[in-house]
């Protein structure tokens, strides 16, 4: 079952942003109506500066939905706004539970919006709404195909006025039939397709691939990275010439060698199962831990 039983519009809302992405979102969320019948989690490339600390103040007085960062375990609520912390991936897991990990980055960052985009076409199919807003690189375009390839609906930000068109651009190559829409026509879009039923063929997963196979492999890579994380610091402590130092050193390479391998070579199998479109990206949760500090 899922947290948000007896909907039947497309309930969860995602949304990827970068470069010139806080404006736009507020422009955005200033179109949601209150009381919107669907969850919305938004993924920010945020830098190491304050504005992650401000960052649901600012948004929440842009429109009538109250923002927040997510707290691992939660579940989807509707007409409330999820945002990423600073330095954590944020997916959704079967149920409709929000989890955090520090897998590695994608696209250079960490929040990225392809982990989200993955793990909700993953989790629940056709009652997905992707938006792609202004912002550089390609980030979100794999996931928005993987949305759009498990029967969700994808929307981008109009490239010709996105200060950044990159993401944009890199999402209408991967989804063809992706809709571009002026930032003010967003919001009202966003809204209508809250309100539509999903195709009936893409009902929500109930299960997760290969019995959380993927899962396990993220936790392996969030524990590698820990153990390499500890390793490095015994290094910096004993003497340049040691055979400690070295050895140390040489299990943080063999480490982060092994979570690379993972999260490059495994984990894309498990990413999208049955979609037919686009490649895979990184999916599921590893860990759940407290945010940190932002990075651009």
């Amino acid at each position: 079952m899922t947290g948000m039983p007896g909907r039947r519009g497309r309930d969860v809302i995602v949304i990827g942003a970068s470069a010139g992405g806080v404006g736009t979102l507020q422009k955005l969320l200033s179109g949601l109506p209150p009381g919107l019948p669907a969850a919305v989690l938004v993924v920010l490339h945020t830098a190491t500066t304050d504005v992650p600390l401000r960052l649901p103040n600012i948004l929440a007085r842009s429109g009538p939905l109250p923002v927040a960062y997510a707290v691992p375990g939660q579940r989807l609520t509707p007409g409330i706004v999820v945002l990423a912390p600073a330095d954590q991936h944020l997916v959704l897991t079967p149920g409709d539970i929000l989890r955090l990990h520090r897998g590695p980055h994608v696209h250079g960052n960490r929040p990225a919006a392809d982990p989200l985009f993955h793990s909700a076409a993953r989790t629940c199919g056709g009652r997905v709404v992707a938006v792609v807003l202004s912002g550089v690189l390609r980030d979100a375009a794999d996931g928005a195909a993987a949305v759009a390839a498990a029967g969700g609906a994808v929307l981008v930000q109009d490239p010709g006025e996105a200060p950044f068109p990159s993401m944009p651009q890199a999402t209408l190559a991967q989804v063809p039939q992706a809709r571009p829409l002026s930032v003010e026509d967003l919001g009202a879009a966003v809204a209508r397709l809250a309100a539509t039923a999903p195709p009936p063929a893409t009902a929500p997963a109930t299960t997760t691939c290969a019995d959380g196979l993927d899962v396990a492999l993220w936790l392996a890579v969030s524990r590698l990275h820990a153990y390499a994380s500890t390793q490095r610091q015994l290094a910096e402590r004993v003497a340049e010439n040691s055979p400690l130092r070295r050895s140390a050193e040489l299990k943080a390479y063999e480490a982060v060698h092994a979570a690379e391998l993972i999260a490059t070579h495994v984990l894309p199998a498990y990413a999208t199962p049955a979609a037919p479109a686009g490649p895979a990206g990184p999916p599921g949760p590893a860990t759940d831990s407290p945010a940190a500090g932002g990075r651009s």
